[in-house]
Protein backbone atom coordinates (compact mmCIF):
# COMPACT_ATOMS: atom_id res chain seq x y z
CA UNK A 1 0.00 0.00 0.00
CA UNK A 2 3.68 2.29 -0.23
CA UNK A 3 4.18 4.67 -3.06
CA UNK A 4 0.13 5.77 -3.28
CA UNK A 5 -0.64 9.15 -5.45
CA UNK A 6 -2.79 11.94 -4.18
CA UNK A 7 -5.81 10.58 -6.38
CA UNK A 8 -5.61 7.33 -4.54
CA UNK A 9 -5.66 8.73 -1.22
CA UNK A 10 -8.67 10.73 -2.28
CA UNK A 11 -10.55 8.00 -3.43
CA UNK A 12 -9.64 6.50 -0.03
CA UNK A 13 -10.69 8.90 1.93
CA UNK A 14 -13.86 9.17 0.01
CA UNK A 15 -15.03 5.67 0.98
CA UNK A 16 -13.93 5.80 4.49
CA UNK A 17 -15.72 9.37 4.97
CA UNK A 18 -19.18 7.08 4.48
CA UNK A 19 -17.56 4.36 7.10
CA UNK A 20 -17.34 6.89 9.13
CA UNK A 21 -20.57 8.70 8.84
CA UNK A 22 -22.35 5.60 10.41
CA UNK A 23 -19.87 5.65 13.40
CA UNK A 24 -19.07 9.26 14.47
CA UNK A 25 -22.56 11.47 15.56
CA UNK A 26 -23.64 14.16 13.26
CA UNK A 27 -23.05 16.96 15.26
CA UNK A 28 -19.01 15.93 14.81
CA UNK A 29 -19.22 14.31 11.26
CA UNK A 30 -20.60 17.65 9.28
CA UNK A 31 -18.73 20.65 10.73
CA UNK A 32 -14.99 18.64 11.74
CA UNK A 33 -14.98 15.52 9.43
CA UNK A 34 -16.30 16.76 6.43
CA UNK A 35 -13.84 19.61 5.89
CA UNK A 36 -10.99 17.21 5.93
CA UNK A 37 -8.92 16.81 2.97
CA UNK A 38 -6.10 14.44 2.16
CA UNK A 39 -2.37 16.12 1.67
CA UNK A 40 -1.30 16.97 -1.50
CA UNK A 41 1.64 15.87 -3.63
CA UNK A 42 3.12 19.39 -3.65
CA UNK A 43 2.19 20.02 -0.03
CA UNK A 44 5.65 19.31 2.17
CA UNK A 45 3.60 17.46 4.73
CA UNK A 46 2.93 14.75 1.97
CA UNK A 47 3.89 11.23 2.56
CA UNK A 48 4.27 8.12 0.09
CA UNK A 49 3.67 5.37 3.25
CA UNK A 50 1.09 7.53 5.08
CA UNK A 51 -2.30 8.83 4.42
CA UNK A 52 -1.80 12.42 5.88
CA UNK A 53 -5.40 13.86 6.45
CA UNK A 54 -5.42 18.18 7.05
CA UNK A 55 -8.04 20.30 8.44
CA UNK A 56 -7.97 24.40 8.73
CA UNK A 57 -10.27 23.72 11.83
CA UNK A 58 -7.62 23.65 14.79
CA UNK A 59 -9.83 22.97 17.42
CA UNK A 60 -11.76 20.11 15.13
CA UNK A 61 -8.30 18.58 14.78
CA UNK A 62 -7.50 18.62 18.36
CA UNK A 63 -10.82 17.03 19.40
CA UNK A 64 -10.83 14.13 16.58
CA UNK A 65 -7.35 13.42 17.33
CA UNK A 66 -8.67 12.88 21.18
CA UNK A 67 -11.57 10.98 20.66
CA UNK A 68 -11.83 9.47 16.93
CA UNK A 69 -8.51 9.07 15.79
CA UNK A 70 -8.89 5.07 16.19
CA UNK A 71 -12.28 4.72 14.59
CA UNK A 72 -10.76 6.67 11.42
CA UNK A 73 -8.04 4.61 10.97
CA UNK A 74 -10.02 1.85 11.60
CA UNK A 75 -12.01 3.46 8.50
CA UNK A 76 -9.23 3.84 6.71
CA UNK A 77 -7.98 -0.09 7.11
CA UNK A 78 -11.28 -1.44 6.06
CA UNK A 79 -10.93 0.14 3.23
CA UNK A 80 -7.53 -0.28 2.31
CA UNK A 81 -8.20 -4.16 3.73
CA UNK A 82 -4.70 -3.48 5.22
CA UNK A 83 -3.09 -1.01 7.59
CA UNK A 84 -2.44 2.07 6.10
CA UNK A 85 -0.98 4.73 9.04
CA UNK A 86 -3.09 8.09 9.01
CA UNK A 87 -1.76 11.06 10.51
CA UNK A 88 -4.43 14.46 11.00
CA UNK A 89 -2.97 17.30 10.92
CA UNK A 90 -4.03 21.18 11.34
CA UNK A 91 -3.25 23.44 8.75
CA UNK A 92 -3.99 26.88 8.81
CA UNK A 93 -6.15 28.35 5.70
CA UNK A 94 -3.84 30.30 2.42
CA UNK A 95 -6.82 32.26 2.32
CA UNK A 96 -5.48 35.49 1.98
CA UNK A 97 -7.06 39.18 3.36
CA UNK A 98 -7.93 42.21 0.95
CA UNK A 99 -5.22 44.55 0.69
CA UNK A 100 -5.75 47.82 2.69
CA UNK A 101 -6.14 50.41 0.15
CA UNK A 102 -8.17 53.32 0.57
CA UNK A 103 -10.22 52.66 -2.82
CA UNK A 104 -13.15 50.68 -2.81
CA UNK A 105 -11.99 46.78 -3.06
CA UNK A 106 -13.16 45.19 -5.86
CA UNK A 107 -16.26 42.87 -6.38
CA UNK A 108 -14.18 39.23 -6.53
CA UNK A 109 -12.84 40.39 -3.04
CA UNK A 110 -16.02 41.49 -1.55
CA UNK A 111 -17.93 38.31 -3.34
CA UNK A 112 -14.96 36.33 -1.68
CA UNK A 113 -15.24 37.71 1.60
CA UNK A 114 -19.06 36.75 1.50
CA UNK A 115 -18.18 33.30 0.43
CA UNK A 116 -15.88 32.72 3.49
CA UNK A 117 -18.16 34.22 5.88
CA UNK A 118 -21.36 31.94 4.82
CA UNK A 119 -18.72 29.02 4.93
CA UNK A 120 -18.00 30.11 8.40
CA UNK A 121 -21.24 30.78 9.41
CA UNK A 122 -22.69 26.90 8.20
CA UNK A 123 -19.89 24.91 9.93
CA UNK A 124 -19.78 27.15 12.95
CA UNK A 125 -23.41 27.57 13.66
CA UNK A 126 -25.77 26.44 10.65
CA UNK A 127 -24.66 22.71 10.83
CA UNK A 128 -25.28 23.06 7.04
CA UNK A 129 -23.86 19.84 4.77
CA UNK A 130 -21.91 21.74 1.84
CA UNK A 131 -23.39 18.86 -0.44
CA UNK A 132 -27.08 19.35 0.37
CA UNK A 133 -27.62 22.33 -2.34
CA UNK A 134 -30.84 22.84 -5.02
CA UNK A 135 -27.78 21.98 -7.28
CA UNK A 136 -27.10 18.75 -6.19
CA UNK A 137 -30.94 17.66 -5.83
CA UNK A 138 -32.13 15.11 -8.82
CA UNK A 139 -35.49 16.13 -9.09
CA UNK A 140 -38.46 13.51 -10.19
CA UNK A 141 -42.01 13.22 -9.85
CA UNK A 142 -41.74 11.36 -6.39
CA UNK A 143 -40.11 15.15 -5.34
CA UNK A 144 -41.45 18.11 -7.80
CA UNK A 145 -44.06 19.15 -5.34
CA UNK A 146 -41.56 19.06 -2.56
CA UNK A 147 -39.04 20.45 -4.34
CA UNK A 148 -40.92 23.10 -5.83
CA UNK A 149 -42.11 24.48 -2.39
CA UNK A 150 -38.99 24.26 -0.79
CA UNK A 151 -37.51 26.39 -3.65
CA UNK A 152 -39.75 29.20 -3.01
CA UNK A 153 -39.56 29.33 1.11
CA UNK A 154 -35.87 29.48 0.31
CA UNK A 155 -36.68 32.67 -1.95
CA UNK A 156 -38.81 34.03 0.13
CA UNK A 157 -38.40 33.34 3.55
CA UNK A 158 -40.63 34.34 6.43
CA UNK A 159 -42.99 34.84 3.17
CA UNK A 160 -44.67 31.81 1.98
CA UNK A 161 -45.38 28.58 3.10
CA UNK A 162 -44.47 28.87 6.93
CA UNK A 163 -43.79 26.41 8.20
CA UNK A 164 -43.18 23.98 5.54
CA UNK A 165 -43.71 20.88 6.99
CA UNK A 166 -41.85 17.77 4.33
CA UNK A 167 -42.28 14.48 5.00
CA UNK A 168 -41.26 11.27 3.92
CA UNK A 169 -39.80 7.60 4.61
CA UNK A 170 -35.97 7.30 5.65
CA UNK A 171 -33.34 8.18 3.19
CA UNK A 172 -34.98 9.82 0.29
CA UNK A 173 -33.91 13.24 0.53
CA UNK A 174 -35.67 15.34 3.07
CA UNK A 175 -32.87 16.31 4.90
CA UNK A 176 -30.92 17.48 1.71
CA UNK A 177 -33.60 19.46 0.34
CA UNK A 178 -34.00 20.86 3.94
CA UNK A 179 -30.53 21.89 3.96
CA UNK A 180 -30.73 23.49 0.41
CA UNK A 181 -33.17 25.98 1.70
CA UNK A 182 -30.65 26.76 4.02
CA UNK A 183 -28.02 26.98 1.55
CA UNK A 184 -30.04 29.23 -0.99
CA UNK A 185 -30.66 31.38 2.01
CA UNK A 186 -27.54 32.04 3.39
CA UNK A 187 -26.42 32.67 -0.48
CA UNK A 188 -28.99 35.03 -1.17
CA UNK A 189 -29.57 36.66 2.04
CA UNK A 190 -26.00 37.01 3.59
CA UNK A 191 -27.25 38.61 6.29
CA UNK A 192 -29.92 36.28 7.96
CA UNK A 193 -29.06 33.28 11.12
CA UNK A 194 -30.14 30.21 9.42
CA UNK A 195 -29.76 27.45 11.93
CA UNK A 196 -30.20 23.42 10.94
CA UNK A 197 -30.82 21.25 13.71
CA UNK A 198 -32.36 17.48 14.39
CA UNK A 199 -34.75 16.95 17.29
CA UNK A 200 -32.20 14.35 18.99
CA UNK A 201 -29.71 17.45 19.03
CA UNK A 202 -32.63 19.96 20.31
CA UNK A 203 -33.83 17.68 23.05
CA UNK A 204 -30.19 16.49 24.44
CA UNK A 205 -29.29 20.44 24.20
CA UNK A 206 -32.44 21.22 26.10
CA UNK A 207 -31.82 18.01 28.92
CA UNK A 208 -28.24 19.90 29.44
CA UNK A 209 -29.50 23.20 29.90
CA UNK A 210 -32.12 22.09 32.29
CA UNK A 211 -29.56 19.71 34.62
CA UNK A 212 -27.88 22.26 37.21
CA UNK A 213 -30.66 24.37 39.02
CA UNK A 214 -27.88 26.87 39.88
CA UNK A 215 -27.08 27.30 36.17
CA UNK A 216 -30.34 26.47 34.55
CA UNK A 217 -31.69 30.11 34.02
CA UNK A 218 -28.71 31.55 32.64
CA UNK A 219 -27.96 27.97 30.12
CA UNK A 220 -31.97 27.87 29.38
CA UNK A 221 -31.58 31.72 28.01
CA UNK A 222 -28.42 30.76 25.99
CA UNK A 223 -30.61 27.55 24.90
CA UNK A 224 -33.34 29.54 23.62
CA UNK A 225 -31.40 32.44 22.37
CA UNK A 226 -29.86 29.83 19.74
CA UNK A 227 -33.36 28.73 18.23
CA UNK A 228 -34.93 31.78 18.85
CA UNK A 229 -32.75 34.79 17.49
CA UNK A 230 -32.47 33.53 14.45
CA UNK A 231 -34.48 33.93 10.93
CA UNK A 232 -34.75 30.35 9.83
CA UNK A 233 -34.96 27.93 11.80
CA UNK A 234 -34.54 23.98 9.96
CA UNK A 235 -35.52 20.75 12.76
CA UNK A 236 -35.21 17.66 11.25
CA UNK A 237 -36.48 14.46 12.31
CA UNK A 238 -39.73 16.01 14.32
CA UNK A 239 -41.22 12.93 15.06
CA UNK A 240 -38.07 12.21 17.60
CA UNK A 241 -39.57 14.71 19.74
CA UNK A 242 -43.21 13.22 19.66
CA UNK A 243 -44.16 12.10 23.29
CA UNK A 244 -41.72 13.97 24.87
CA UNK A 245 -43.41 16.54 26.76
CA UNK A 246 -40.39 19.16 27.86
CA UNK A 247 -39.13 18.91 24.50
CA UNK A 248 -42.49 19.34 22.35
CA UNK A 249 -43.02 22.67 24.65
CA UNK A 250 -40.24 23.95 23.98
CA UNK A 251 -40.88 23.68 20.09
CA UNK A 252 -44.00 25.16 20.87
CA UNK A 253 -42.57 27.85 22.64
CA UNK A 254 -40.31 28.31 19.75
CA UNK A 255 -42.40 27.96 17.23
CA UNK A 256 -45.08 30.99 18.10
CA UNK A 257 -41.70 33.53 19.24
CA UNK A 258 -40.50 33.21 15.61
CA UNK A 259 -43.73 33.21 13.57
CA UNK A 260 -44.93 35.67 15.29
CA UNK A 261 -41.71 37.53 14.19
CA UNK A 262 -42.16 36.24 10.58
CA UNK A 263 -39.45 34.00 11.13
CA UNK A 264 -39.09 31.04 9.00
CA UNK A 265 -40.05 27.95 9.49
CA UNK A 266 -38.92 24.52 8.32
CA UNK A 267 -39.97 20.99 10.05
CA UNK A 268 -38.81 17.26 8.31
CA UNK A 269 -40.67 13.77 9.48
CA UNK A 270 -40.58 10.64 8.20
CA UNK A 271 -43.55 9.94 9.36
CA UNK A 272 -47.31 11.93 8.08
CA UNK A 273 -48.42 14.48 11.30
CA UNK A 274 -51.45 12.57 11.18
CA UNK A 275 -49.19 9.64 12.88
CA UNK A 276 -48.43 11.78 15.61
CA UNK A 277 -50.83 10.28 18.59
CA UNK A 278 -48.75 11.41 21.53
CA UNK A 279 -48.32 15.11 20.90
CA UNK A 280 -50.48 17.69 21.94
CA UNK A 281 -53.19 19.23 19.60
CA UNK A 282 -51.96 22.82 19.66
CA UNK A 283 -48.61 21.76 18.30
CA UNK A 284 -49.88 19.50 15.93
CA UNK A 285 -52.01 22.18 14.34
CA UNK A 286 -48.92 24.79 14.28
CA UNK A 287 -46.97 21.99 11.96
CA UNK A 288 -50.28 22.32 9.55
CA UNK A 289 -50.57 25.51 9.57
CA UNK A 290 -48.76 26.35 6.55
CA UNK A 291 -47.36 23.79 3.56
CA UNK A 292 -47.48 20.07 4.15
CA UNK A 293 -45.33 18.54 1.41
CA UNK A 294 -44.41 14.53 0.76
CA UNK A 295 -41.30 12.77 -0.70
CA UNK A 296 -42.08 9.79 -2.30
CA UNK A 297 -39.70 7.12 -3.11
CA UNK A 298 -38.07 8.00 -6.39
CA UNK A 299 -38.77 5.92 -9.34
CA UNK A 300 -36.39 3.90 -11.38
CA UNK A 301 -36.11 6.63 -14.14
CA UNK A 302 -35.46 9.00 -10.96
CA UNK A 303 -32.73 6.56 -9.40
CA UNK A 304 -30.76 6.34 -12.34
CA UNK A 305 -30.13 9.75 -13.03
CA UNK A 306 -29.07 10.13 -9.24
CA UNK A 307 -26.41 7.96 -9.65
CA UNK A 308 -25.13 9.75 -13.50
CA UNK A 309 -25.33 12.99 -11.45
CA UNK A 310 -23.00 11.09 -8.73
CA UNK A 311 -20.52 10.12 -11.70
CA UNK A 312 -20.40 13.26 -13.07
CA UNK A 313 -20.02 15.20 -9.91
CA UNK A 314 -16.61 12.36 -8.76
CA UNK A 315 -15.45 12.10 -12.59
CA UNK A 316 -16.23 8.71 -12.47
CA UNK A 317 -17.61 6.80 -15.65
CA UNK A 318 -20.18 4.24 -15.32
CA UNK A 319 -22.35 2.68 -18.24
CA UNK A 320 -26.12 2.10 -18.34
CA UNK A 321 -25.75 -1.37 -17.21
CA UNK A 322 -24.52 -0.28 -14.10
CA UNK A 323 -26.42 2.48 -13.18
CA UNK A 324 -29.65 0.87 -13.93
CA UNK A 325 -28.47 -2.35 -11.71
CA UNK A 326 -27.63 -0.52 -9.17
CA UNK A 327 -31.23 1.64 -9.35
CA UNK A 328 -33.38 -1.52 -9.72
CA UNK A 329 -31.55 -3.33 -6.69
CA UNK A 330 -31.65 -0.18 -4.51
CA UNK A 331 -34.89 0.69 -4.87
CA UNK A 332 -36.49 2.06 -1.83
CA UNK A 333 -33.51 4.43 0.31
CA UNK A 334 -31.78 6.89 -2.02
CA UNK A 335 -28.91 7.03 1.09
CA UNK A 336 -28.50 3.30 0.34
CA UNK A 337 -28.29 3.98 -3.45
CA UNK A 338 -25.78 6.89 -2.81
CA UNK A 339 -23.79 4.39 -0.73
CA UNK A 340 -23.99 1.48 -2.66
CA UNK A 341 -22.59 3.85 -5.73
CA UNK A 342 -19.95 5.28 -3.61
CA UNK A 343 -18.70 1.73 -2.36
CA UNK A 344 -18.41 0.21 -6.20
CA UNK A 345 -17.36 3.03 -7.54
CA UNK A 346 -14.51 3.56 -5.25
CA UNK A 347 -13.07 0.08 -5.18
CA UNK A 348 -13.01 0.16 -9.20
CA UNK A 349 -11.24 3.51 -8.93
CA UNK A 350 -8.55 2.07 -6.37
CA UNK A 351 -8.31 -1.32 -7.47
CA UNK A 352 -8.48 -0.05 -11.53
CA UNK A 353 -10.52 -2.27 -12.93
CA UNK A 354 -13.41 -1.97 -15.30
CA UNK A 355 -17.21 -1.70 -12.89
CA UNK A 356 -19.43 -4.01 -15.11
CA UNK A 357 -22.65 -5.70 -13.57
CA UNK A 358 -20.85 -9.16 -12.16
CA UNK A 359 -17.88 -6.76 -11.00
CA UNK A 360 -20.57 -4.44 -8.82
CA UNK A 361 -22.35 -7.91 -7.99
CA UNK A 362 -19.59 -8.88 -6.41
CA UNK A 363 -18.10 -5.56 -4.38
CA UNK A 364 -21.54 -5.58 -3.27
CA UNK A 365 -21.74 -9.03 -2.22
CA UNK A 366 -24.74 -10.05 -3.94
CA UNK A 367 -25.77 -13.34 -5.13
CA UNK A 368 -27.26 -14.36 -8.64
CA UNK A 369 -29.43 -16.71 -6.82
CA UNK A 370 -31.70 -13.36 -5.66
CA UNK A 371 -35.48 -14.31 -6.78
CA UNK A 372 -36.18 -12.31 -10.09
CA UNK A 373 -39.78 -10.53 -9.79
CA UNK A 374 -42.35 -11.51 -12.80
CA UNK A 375 -45.67 -9.92 -14.02
CA UNK A 376 -46.92 -12.84 -12.78
CA UNK A 377 -45.36 -12.46 -9.10
CA UNK A 378 -47.09 -8.50 -8.83
CA UNK A 379 -50.40 -9.80 -9.94
CA UNK A 380 -50.33 -13.00 -7.60
CA UNK A 381 -49.43 -10.43 -4.03
CA UNK A 382 -51.77 -7.79 -5.64
CA UNK A 383 -54.69 -10.63 -5.83
CA UNK A 384 -54.31 -11.87 -2.39
CA UNK A 385 -53.76 -8.45 -0.90
CA UNK A 386 -57.13 -7.14 -2.14
CA UNK A 387 -59.01 -10.35 -1.71
CA UNK A 388 -59.14 -11.52 -5.43
CA UNK A 389 -57.70 -13.89 -7.94
CA UNK A 390 -55.28 -12.93 -10.40
CA UNK A 391 -58.19 -14.29 -13.14
CA UNK A 392 -60.01 -11.91 -11.70
CA UNK A 393 -57.39 -8.75 -12.18
CA UNK A 394 -56.72 -9.83 -15.72
CA UNK A 395 -60.51 -10.07 -16.52
CA UNK A 396 -63.05 -7.22 -17.50
CA UNK A 397 -64.87 -7.32 -13.80
CA UNK A 398 -65.24 -3.94 -12.56
CA UNK A 399 -65.78 -4.51 -8.40
CA UNK A 400 -64.03 -1.87 -6.73
CA UNK A 401 -61.81 -4.68 -5.02
CA UNK A 402 -60.31 -5.92 -8.54
CA UNK A 403 -59.97 -2.79 -9.87
CA UNK A 404 -57.94 -1.29 -6.99
CA UNK A 405 -55.88 -4.60 -7.46
CA UNK A 406 -55.54 -4.54 -10.94
CA UNK A 407 -54.59 -0.49 -11.26
CA UNK A 408 -51.81 -1.07 -8.18
CA UNK A 409 -50.33 -4.21 -10.25
CA UNK A 410 -50.38 -2.32 -13.27
CA UNK A 411 -48.39 0.77 -11.30
CA UNK A 412 -46.02 -2.00 -9.87
CA UNK A 413 -45.52 -3.55 -12.88
CA UNK A 414 -44.43 -0.11 -14.49
CA UNK A 415 -42.13 0.73 -11.79
CA UNK A 416 -40.28 -2.44 -10.64
CA UNK A 417 -39.86 -3.95 -13.96
CA UNK A 418 -39.67 -0.39 -16.25
CA UNK A 419 -41.50 -2.23 -18.88
CA UNK A 420 -43.35 -0.28 -21.72
CA UNK A 421 -46.94 0.29 -21.84
CA UNK A 422 -47.88 -1.65 -24.75
CA UNK A 423 -45.95 -4.35 -23.22
CA UNK A 424 -48.09 -3.61 -19.97
CA UNK A 425 -51.20 -4.00 -21.78
CA UNK A 426 -50.68 -7.22 -23.47
CA UNK A 427 -50.27 -8.29 -20.23
CA UNK A 428 -53.71 -7.16 -18.67
CA UNK A 429 -55.50 -7.72 -21.89
CA UNK A 430 -55.49 -3.70 -21.62
CA UNK A 431 -54.79 -1.41 -25.06
CA UNK A 432 -51.33 0.81 -23.73
CA UNK A 433 -53.69 4.39 -23.42
CA UNK A 434 -55.74 2.44 -21.17
CA UNK A 435 -52.68 1.44 -19.04
CA UNK A 436 -51.20 4.74 -19.45
CA UNK A 437 -54.11 6.52 -17.95
CA UNK A 438 -54.19 3.96 -14.95
CA UNK A 439 -50.58 3.70 -14.22
CA UNK A 440 -50.60 7.94 -14.62
CA UNK A 441 -54.23 8.07 -11.96
CA UNK A 442 -52.77 6.23 -9.29
CA UNK A 443 -49.55 7.93 -9.63
CA UNK A 444 -51.25 11.25 -8.79
CA UNK A 445 -53.44 10.09 -6.20
CA UNK A 446 -50.32 8.87 -4.22
CA UNK A 447 -49.28 12.30 -3.99
CA UNK A 448 -51.84 13.34 -1.51
CA UNK A 449 -53.76 9.85 -0.18
CA UNK A 450 -51.66 8.58 2.61
CA UNK A 451 -53.45 5.57 2.73
CA UNK A 452 -52.87 4.49 -0.82
CA UNK A 453 -48.90 5.26 0.17
CA UNK A 454 -49.35 2.31 2.85
CA UNK A 455 -50.61 -0.15 0.14
CA UNK A 456 -48.33 0.45 -2.49
CA UNK A 457 -45.26 0.50 -0.03
CA UNK A 458 -46.59 -2.69 1.29
CA UNK A 459 -47.31 -4.50 -1.62
CA UNK A 460 -44.19 -3.84 -3.05
CA UNK A 461 -42.24 -5.28 0.24
CA UNK A 462 -44.68 -8.63 -0.27
CA UNK A 463 -43.32 -8.33 -3.60
CA UNK A 464 -39.61 -8.39 -3.46
CA UNK A 465 -39.69 -10.85 -0.46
Amino acid sequence: MTGLSYENYEKIWEEAKGILKEKIPNSTFEPWVLPITPAKENEEYFKKDHLVLKSDQSFGVSFLNQKYLSEIQSAINLVCGENLPVNLIFVPSNVKKAPKKKEKPSEHIVLMKEQIDNLKQMQSFCALNLKYTFENFVVGENSLVAYNAAKQVSEAPGQKFNPLFISGSVGIGKTHLMQAIGHSILKNFPDLRVKYAKAEEFTNQLVESCLNRQESTQKMKKFRDKYRNVDVLLLDDIQFAEGKKRTEEEIFHTFDALFHSGKQIVFASDRPISSFKNTPDRLKSRYEWGLMVDLLVPDFKTRVEIIEKHAVRSNFEISKDVAEFLAQTFDNNVRELEGAYNKVSAYASIKGIELTVDAAKEILGLKDGSKKITPDIIIEKCGEYFGVSSKDILSTSRSKEVKNARQTAIYLTREILDMSFPSIGEIFNKNHTTILYSYEKLKKDLITDRTLQTTVFELEKLVRQ
